[in-house]
């Protein structure tokens, strides 16, 4: 049987990402050889960044223009008069932008990437052009990160209408004329699409159908962690079944080896964990849902990904320590929901997998996706990099633990870690217990202060809006960061504000009355929504609480470097390491 594993658009075009390389190296591990990985992200993404595709959306843009000279209808949406103006200004902007894509990507690929100014300045041509390819499909707007169409990504229907809308979803010109035979020439059996964020739900199922529709006999699965938090939806939403087979929530490397060897059998589905499928008209899901053995899984396997293609001159390789939370009593996340229970590796098998990545794929560079690390075994794990004095350079989340100790900081340091990232999300001491967050003011000051002096580089999310919070209690937050000097005036330190949504898996929808909010609301049309509309009681209301956000962000934005350390944490890295390189005598304080 011919597997092939796609992760699609849209993600951050700077390193890729872990699910893939996890399942391949899991079936392959297990005797399954004919897999092939594609990244399709960054595949696509470097196809819009060249200049014979360029020639292709001028023709479009030309053509585009050409009817609504004579046909606009309306004065915004699609074929408007606000649609005929971007065309204008597209075609305006396209005779400068032409010769300056393809050479926006060789900077970001070599040595320029560290020269601050050109870096950004890549980044903003990069998403100029962006906006000139997306006028031929107004109102959609593509980044590099994302896309936005006029449909809702959390209502089936809206997808299902988006999927085939050739006016607004670039996807099926993309894929149709660039992608969709390469996937097919191979012949494979079944197909795995990764669907780990929102970004991904359009660009993901347009191509299941397109796949689909070309080859009706291939077996397409669906992954990721968007779908996962859509268990019980998926149960009611049985068009999604038009697009795709089934879905494999939760973790997928036990699950998609069983669904291989059944489509090699019996077909008996009732024997694949972690499956929803549909039977006789019925949505089945296979429960209890499994978890993985981490001790049995092997290193992941990166071979065939284009590490040439990615918009940045050195290779970060996403690893994982560990799966699941071992704090999971934060009252606001839902990511403990991806994994069911918190389960780590040995350090010292982390460590051959490291030293072998790091050997195979010609790279110190590594991004631990750990939701976070646990103190005892990120000690075992620097002092074992430590005796084998492997050469490595990292980056990873962890708690603002009292037991975060200098002396750990410091061995953490030693061993290569260049930045932590911390869920901050509130300075403020009633907040914080409210929250449920477990962690201290005087936690927070040490640990950053320790980390700063140490030259290991701090990330703090922060959240706005968590419901009862007061205007008041939102700025000791804001003054945390802004007014530590030391802290944001720190090399590669970053911060970034979430505004509070109202997950339906987060622990507060399980007493949501104790947490002040009361009338939760859902659109009826929206049945894959990740979040409802509320209302509280008491703080900050929602409406309060996003004017509040946006000046968050803004005062924020003043004291932090965007561009890279907020923009990308593995961007980040490497400009932390080239800067520790450069002035290594400053980080030797214990």
């Amino acid at each position: 049987m011919k597997i092939s594993l796609l992760f699609p658009p849209s993600w951050h075009p700077s390193q890729p990402y872990l699910s893939l390389p996890c399942l391949t190296a899991f079936l392959d591990q297990a005797g399954v050889k004919q897999i092939s990985q594609r990244d399709l992200n960054i595949e696509l993404l470097d196809t819009i960044l060249t200049h014979s595709y360029a020639l292709e959306v001028y023709e479009m843009l030309v053509d585009k223009l050409k009817r609504l000279e004579c046909s606009r209808t309306g004065e915004t949406g699609p074929g408007s008069n606000e649609h005929y103006a971007r065309l204008v200004e597209a075609l305006d902007r396209f005779p400068h932008l032409i010769d300056e894509i393809e050479p926006a990507k060789a900077s970001l690929r070599g040595e320029q990437f560290y020269g601050m100014e050109r870096y950004r300045e890549c980044l903003f041509l990069i998403d100029r052009w962006l906006e000139v390819v997306s006028a031929v499909y107004f109102p959609t707007r593509l980044t590099v990160v994302d896309n936005q169409l006029s449909y809702s990504i959390y209502s089936s229907r809206d997808i299902l209408k988006a999927i085939k809308d050739e006016q607004q979803n670039p996807y099926i010109h993309l894929y149709c004329n660039h992608f969709l035979q390469s996937i097919l020439q191979d012949g494979p059996d079944l197909i795995g699409v990764s669907i780990t964020a929102t970004s991904q739900i359009i660009p993901g199922l347009t191509l299941c159908r397109l796949i689909k529709e070309a080859d009706p006999h291939i077996h397409i699965t669906i992954g990721g962690s968007i779908f996962t938090r859509l268990v019980d939806n998926l149960r009611r939403c049985e068009r999604l079944f038009q697009v795709a087979d089934d879905f494999i929530v939760f973790e997928g490397e036990t699950a998609l080896l069983e669904l291989v060897n059944q489509l090699e059998g019996n077909k008996n589905f009732a024997k694949v964990p972690n499956l929803i499928y549909r039977q006789n008209g019925k949505v089945m899901v296979n429960q209890p849902f499994y978890s993985e053995n981490l001790a049995q899984h092997p290193a992941p396997n990166y071979d065939g990904f284009p590490f040439d293609k990615y918009l940045a001159p050195q290779t970060v390789l996403p690893v994982q320590f560990s799966r699941g939370c071992y704090y999971k009593d934060c009252a606001f996340c839902a990511l403990t929901l991806d994994h069911q229970n918190f389960r780590q590796k040995d350090p010292m098998k982390v460590v051959d997998e490291l030293q072998s990545l790091s050997a195979k794929y010609q790279t110190p560079f590594f991004f631990f996706t750990d939701e976070c690390l646990a103190l005892s075994p990120t000690r075992r794990l620097c002092k074992e990099i430590l005796s084998r004095k492997f050469d490595i350079q990292w980056t990873a989340e962890l708690r603002f633990e009292k037991n975060l100790s200098r002396e750990l900081l410091t061995l953490m340091r030693d061993a290569g870690c260049h930045k932590i990232v911390f869920g901050l999300e509130t300075y403020n001491k009633r907040m914080m217990d409210f929250m449920k967050k477990g962690i201290t003011q005087e936690s927070i000051q040490r640990i950053c202060s320790d980390s700063v002096d140490l030259g290991i580089a701090v990330h703090c999310y922060i959240i706005v809006g968590f419901p009862t919070e007061t205007e008041e209690e939102a700025l000791e937050t804001l003054n945390f960061i802004v007014n530590n000097t030391k802290l944001n005036s720190s090399y590669g330190f970053s911060c970034q504000p979430c505004l509070f949504d109202l997950e339906k898996e987060a622990p507060i929808m399980s007493d949501p009355s104790g947490y002040g909010v009361q009338r939760i609301m859902r659109p009826a049309s929206e049945d894959l929504s990740l979040g409802f509309f509320y209302e509280v009681r008491e703080g900050l209301t929602p409406e309060q609480a996003e004017k509040l956000y946006q000046f968050v962000y803004e005062r924020i934005s003043e004291v932090v470097c965007e561009l890279p350390f907020n923009y990308s944490m593995a961007d980040g890295l490497l400009y932390i390491a080239r800067h520790k390189k450069q002035h290594a005598p400053e980080f030797t304080t214990v």
